[in-house]
């Protein structure tokens, strides 16, 4: 393991431990473990290098100048809905990789836990192999429109993803 990774861990657990309130457990809060388990998947990891850390970069900070999103403080946001949970899935680069459906859903975990853990919201559910399965034969005609829908209707939630520029002027 880099000593990248290890470090960037590291501070992902102390972070979450700081920023957890007290008594999260009772409040309804993404249970810390769970989310420690998902951001410390080997495998996942590995599979994100392979598969998207190629346009998205290996800290998930993407590259605006080529129209490739940030993952950071804000993939989170779309699995507060069931259309952005879909999106995620369907994206041609998830959804037409080379990875089965249980690994694609715990990539989209690891993201989540690594990239954005503070955006989930407190009922967040990981992603698993029937979801994945069950959404992503279904390609999009349109995935800059169905980017911009999600936008819009975050956005009415008072939620900002990361900017997506592709098609922008």
């Amino acid at each position: 393991m880099s000593k990248f990774v290890r470090g960037f861990r590291t501070g992902l657990c102390l972070a979450l431990a700081l920023s957890a309130p007290v008594g999260a457990a009772q409040t309804g809060a993404v249970p810390h473990a769970m989310l420690e388990s998902m951001a410390a998947s080997q495998s996942a990891y590995k599979d994100y290098m392979l598969n998207c850390g190629g346009c998205h970069r290996f800290d998930g900070q993407g590259v605006a100048r080529n129209a490739v999103p940030s993952f950071l403080n804000s993939i989170g946001l779309f699995t507060r809905l069931p259309e952005g949970r879909e999106y995620m899935i369907r994206v041609p680069g998830a959804a037409q990789s080379q990875l089965g459906n249980a690994e694609l859903a715990d990539v989209l975990n690891w993201m989540v836990a690594n990239f954005s853990p503070e955006t989930v919201a407190s009922d967040f559910r990981p992603f698993t192999a029937g979801e994945v399965g069950a959404v992503r034969p279904y390609r999009f005609d349109d995935v800059v429109a169905a980017r911009r829908q999600l936008e819009a209707r975050l956005q009415t939630l008072g939620l900002t993803p990361a900017p997506y520029l592709y098609g922008s002027n």
